[in-house]
């Protein structure tokens, strides 16, 4: 990267930098990591082209310009990300935010009643919590996961999205014997974005995913439909009459989970994401 202090100068060498070693979007990247260091907007950064670049704000780009060239997740090294309008903030190892998942949970908002009670499966961050929780009125989510950062981190998104008071949080295992004492009564909505990967499918995922998000998070099993086989399960227990499921899956999994679901269903439909691909299920009960 070339030595030029000057703003400009650097964002460019970042951008070439980037692009040299295949990271999508290098111009991007490159504008956010130095947006985050300077703790500017990004507009400030071509507002501001010609500001000589401090020796430890130089020291700060750096580091987070070596981390995100070893394949580290931008949203890791940026600490946050904008989720249906929420702020969810994300740690290491969690399951990154993605839209995909945004599209899924604006069918749930259209879906979902007033005062809906909802169980989140496997959380994550809370991002899915958190968005249902800000846009139902009244609604009140269960998020439930077997990791225990994950628990701790979708409470804090919760609070920090002001609907602590509509989020319970709690660590369970969906494959424990006791996981259907989880409530007293079914719920109006279920809606998990659960991993459906099979094992021998994770080495070739992208390094920001296989390398740094955790693989129980990602891989459900040596079949992939694990996840959905126990959902399928406990579905005519936790789902009350009339309720909705919303399920996320993968390349290639929608008929498989259709399948599963149709004998406990109707009106069941398999929606597309915005690249056309056939990406989560809607359905009632």
């Amino acid at each position: 990267m070339t030595e030029s202090k000057r703003l400009i100068d650097l964002l460019t060498a970042t951008d070439e930098f980037f692009r040299a070693r295949g990271i999508d979007a290098p111009r991007r990247n490159a504008e956010a990591l130095f947006s985050k260091a300077l703790n500017v907007p990004r507009i400030e950064l071509y507002l501001q082209h010609d500001r000589p670049i401090k020796e430890h704000e130089l020291e700060q780009i750096r580091d987070l310009i070596r981390r995100r060239s070893k394949r580290e997740p931008l949203q890791y090294l940026l600490g946050e990300v904008e989720f249906c309008g929420a702020r969810i903030q994300v740690r290491p190892g969690l399951l990154v935010p993605r839209p995909e998942t945004e599209e899924m949970v604006s069918e749930v908002i259209t879906h979902a009643p007033p005062q809906a009670r909802v169980l989140d499966i496997g959380t994550g961050t809370g991002c899915i919590a958190v968005a249902i929780a800000m846009h139902v009125d009244s609604t009140r989510v269960l998020a439930i996961d077997s990791d225990p950062d994950a628990v701790e981190q979708a409470a804090l998104n919760g609070k920090l999205n002001g609907v602590a008071d509509q989020l319970v949080t709690r660590q369970v295992d969906m494959f424990a014997p006791g996981f259907l004492a989880i409530a007293r009564e079914p719920f109006d909505v279920i809606v998990s974005n659960p991993p459906y990967l099979r094992e021998d499918e994770l080495a070739a995922l992208e390094p920001e995913v296989r390398d740094f998000e955790r693989k129980h998070a990602l891989v459900s099993g040596p079949r992939g439909d694990e996840c959905y086989l126990r959902i399928a399960e406990v579905v005519p227990s936790l789902l009350k009459q009339g309720g909705c499921l919303a399920l996320e899956f993968g390349f290639e999994q929608a008929e498989r989970v259709r399948e599963l679901f149709a004998p406990l269903l109707t009106e069941i439909t398999i929606h597309h994401d915005l690249q056309g691909k056939e990406r989560f299920l809607i359905g009632r009960r």
